[in-house]
């Protein structure tokens, strides 16, 4: 997907001649009010697979790609793109959306209109299925709310209401499944405030394409419009269009639009603001200490190159690098002649900033350097001198350890929950508060890393913290801590509080993040009462999934797949679990396994099927994935493989938090001969399991482990303490020295002492085990 810079060739003042070895204290700079960032998103889908293709699409989009970058704006731009390519350059362009923005959205391509909805058609829709809605189109309204949630305004531009491509068609939409025909043409929609929606006709009425190899009436007329009168404000310049699009159409089209603008908006880029002037301040005990010192008024010689080192962030400052590297002390004017190929140049009240091109890019290192270059011309007696300047940046550890994914505040770097790595990420985001206590970013992403330590409270802190300081995404982490049911709270000393959590949820929905879509709207589909409450909540997740949140198509998916319910809709079910699936989703994993193993549609039982998604779950780290596996074994499911090898798959399950994986593998053991395996081991498994969050599994153990014999309750006391790194014998009598090592362990781990009890002492040894390697009850 092309980006291109917006080029600012506009003179700014840096400064010249500071003397070799000279140290910059302070660099003052005027005030001038910033141009806000302008951010457009352009597509043309002209090829279609399997409906006709467009004959101006593609030239219609390249012409106004072309038009905005001209007027300044930074151009996400993308051509004959699919489901997923649409999802991500929406994803794209929501992590690069800065707040207080200007942002215009363009489309030209197929759409159409299914109940009250419009839905705009990706290069590969085919309807085979009247559920594939979902997961085969984008919806407008979504779109534009999701881009223009932290703008402030917005245009989106529709030149898309050409024949329906699905005469008599019918399809689900809405959580009750009724069936809406698609019609040609848009229908009118509410659009958010200081918004405007163009569309290229009238409610309900077809466009035209116009000549092959030319431009649409309509888009022919925004650029024309534009060209003639550059100065104008948007609702003067759509007024031109329609009259102009009447009239070259003889009366057939007619454009309409639908505006909550209460400021005026231009796509000329107003004048920029009065170049900032650069006054440096030098080190008083520095002062003179060169016998190289020139004198204003003498000639600045400029370097043909240099490298400036900085971190990399969202907004990365460059006035004072730049000066030092340049060596500069008078005012000197220069222009932006090579614009950087992976960002822009920015001269705002605060300097020359440097805006990186942010993408999602899952975080596989903990170190990772990146860089940019671009070319700055200054304007000096004996003619231009171009300097290339090479930006090197070092991507903070704590973003590579614990950056979240589509955080609309962090730099696209992320790992997703079972890939955090506890001891490092936590080490790395206490570095990275430390040292930048102002960047809320930090503080979300240490509470993500003490999150997934079982440091709940410290979590709870840092996310309100960071939602305090405009974070978005901590908004989402400090509702969940406030409703989950995963968490002692007790332990934890964090009240419970819906009422809060969803004021919050709220706040995250309003500001574009689909992770509070999905925490929400599952609240909503699971608990609500209402028909209303369960729809709000579908909405939710399905706007959550349409940005390609897999755990909202998981929802979803299992919700229609639920047996014995009146929304047991298998196939609507898989169209969402094969999305989660198809974008490497654990979980989508599982459940398609489940589906499998369990006969859910109309394929049946497929035991083999359901062992290999099992297989790729567990090897991605889904926390009950083993246990199932281990399930399939005894039930005889899985060809040549016996009790040892479900004991060591519940093995791996009990390791990740899962009490099941625990039980089972103990029952197994004790109810028959597994090889190396006693009945020592299978209570140690017990004690462990019963420490765990699944409360159901936890009575299960308990209820095993009751009237073990008191030798045998010891022998797994002291072969624990072992494991633990005791040196001790395992005779089964518990002494003093055992009972000493067992109170200084649990001391050590804030634990309180065991009563005078084999059981007791078991469990508090299990306690123990869990204290020093804890598990993840955020997965589960």
């Amino acid at each position: 997907m092309p980006i291109a810079p917006a080029l600012d060739t506009g003179l700014r003042h840096l400064l010249t001649g500071l003397a070799l070895g000279t140290l910059m204290s302070t660099v003052a700079l005027s005030q001038a009010a910033p141009n806000p960032a302008r951010l457009a998103v352009v597509i043309g889908n002209q090829d279609y697979a399997e409906i006709p293709d467009l004959g101006n699409a593609r030239h219609d989009a390249e012409r106004m790609a072309d038009l905005l970058r001209t007027e300044g704006f930074t151009v996400f731009d993308a051509y004959d793109i699919d489901r997923r390519g649409f999802e991500d350059l929406l994803r794209t362009s929501i992590l690069n959306v800065s707040d207080g923005a200007e942002i215009v959205f363009f489309y030209a391509g197929h759409g159409l209109q299914i109940g009250r909805r419009n839905y705009l058609l990706p290069v590969d829709v085919a309807f085979d299925s009247i559920y594939d809605l979902p997961v085969e189109s984008v919806t407008l309204d979504r779109a534009i709310e999701v881009l223009s949630a932290r703008g402030e305004v917005h245009v989106a531009i529709i030149d898309a209401c050409r024949d329906n491509p699905f005469p008599d068609k019918m399809m689900a939409g809405n959580l009750d499944a009724s069936l809406f025909e698609t019609r040609s043409g848009f229908d009118a929609f509410q659009t958010p405030l200081n918004s405007l929606v163009a569309f290229s006709t009238a409610p309900g009425m077809v466009a035209f394409d116009g000549q092959g190899g030319e431009n649409s009436p309509y888009t022919a007329a925004i650029l024309a419009a534009v060209d003639a009168y550059p100065d104008d404000d948007i609702l003067s310049v759509f007024a031109r269009v329609r009259e102009n699009v009447y009239k070259s159409t003889k009366g057939k089209q007619v454009p309409w639009e639908s505006s909550t603008l209460v400021q005026p908006f231009r796509l000329r880029k107003q004048g920029a603001p009065t170049p900032p002037v650069l006054l440096a301040e030098t080190d008083p005990a520095q002062e003179g200490a060169s016998s190289e010192t020139r004198t204003a008024s003498e000639p600045a010689t400029l370097p043909a190159a240099v490298t400036i080192t900085a971190t990399y962030d969202r907004d990365v400052p460059l006035t004072a690098a730049l000066t030092r590297a340049l060596k500069l002390t008078e005012a000197l004017d220069f222009a932006v002649t090579t614009p950087p190929s992976d960002g822009t140049l920015s001269v705002v009240d605060n300097g020359v900033i440097y805006r990186p091109r942010l993408s999602e890019r899952p975080a596989t290192t903990r170190q990772l350097n990146l860089s940019d270059s671009f070319t700055v011309t200054f304007d000096l007696p004996d003619g231009p001198a171009p300097v290339t300047v090479t930006l090197d940046m070092e991507v903070n550890g704590c973003d590579l350890a614990a950056g979240d994914a589509l955080d609309p505040g962090g730099v696209g770097f992320y790992r997703l929950p079972n890939e955090i790595e506890i001891a490092p990420a936590l080490a790395d985001c206490r570095a990275a508060v430390s040292q930048n206590p102002d960047t809320p970013r930090f503080r979300y992403q240490l509470g993500r890393a003490e999150q997934a330590a079982g440091l709940f409270k410290a979590s709870f802190d840092n996310f309100s913290a960071a939602a305090d300081a405009g974070h978005i995404r901590a908004l989402n982490g400090t509702a969940r801590l406030l409703i989950t049911d995963k968490i002692d709270r007790a332990a934890a000393d964090i009240a419970a509080d819906p009422i809060r959590a969803m004021a919050l949820y709220d706040q995250g929905i309003a500001a574009g993040d689909p992770y509070a879509m999905h925490s929400k709207g599952l609240h909503l589909l699971r608990n609500s009462d209402t028909d209303q409450g369960r729809q709000e909540g579908f909405e939710l997740l399905d706007r959550a999934a349409e940005l390609g949140h897999t755990y909202s198509m998981n929802e979803l998916g299992i919700y229609f797949l639920t047996p014995d319910t009146n929304h047991f809709l298998p196939e609507r079910g898989m169209r969402y679990l094969r999305a989660s699936a198809a974008r490497n989703d654990i979980y989508g994993y599982f459940n398609l396994g489940f589906v499998a193993q369990n006969g859910l549609t109309e394929d049946g039982i497929d035991l083999a099927s359901a062992y290999d998604w099992f297989v790729k779950a567990a090897d991605g780290g889904h926390p009950i994935g083993p246990a199932a596996l281990g399930r399939m074994i005894v039930n005889g499911q899985v060809p040549d493989q016996g009790p040892q090898q479900a004991v060591e798959w519940y093995d791996q399950g009990l390791a990740r938090g899962d009490g099941w994986g625990g039980v089972n593998a103990a029952e197994l053991i004790l109810n028959s001969a597994v090889q190396g395996q006693t009945r020592t081991s299978a209570l140690i498994r017990l004690a462990k399991a019963r420490h765990l969050s699944n409360s159901k599994a936890s009575e299960a153990a308990a209820a095993l482990l009751a009237n073990q014999p008191p030798k045998e309750l010891a022998l797994a006391t002291q072969t624990l303490l072992v494991e633990l790194g005791a040196t001790m014998p395992i005779d089964g009598a518990i002494g003093p020295m055992t009972r000493r090592i067992l109170d200084r362990m649990a001391q050590d781990n804030g634990l309180p002492p065991a009563s005078n009890d084999r059981l007791s002492e078991l469990e508090t040894a299990a306690r123990v085990y869990w204290a020093e390697r804890p598990t993840r009850p955020d997965l589960f």
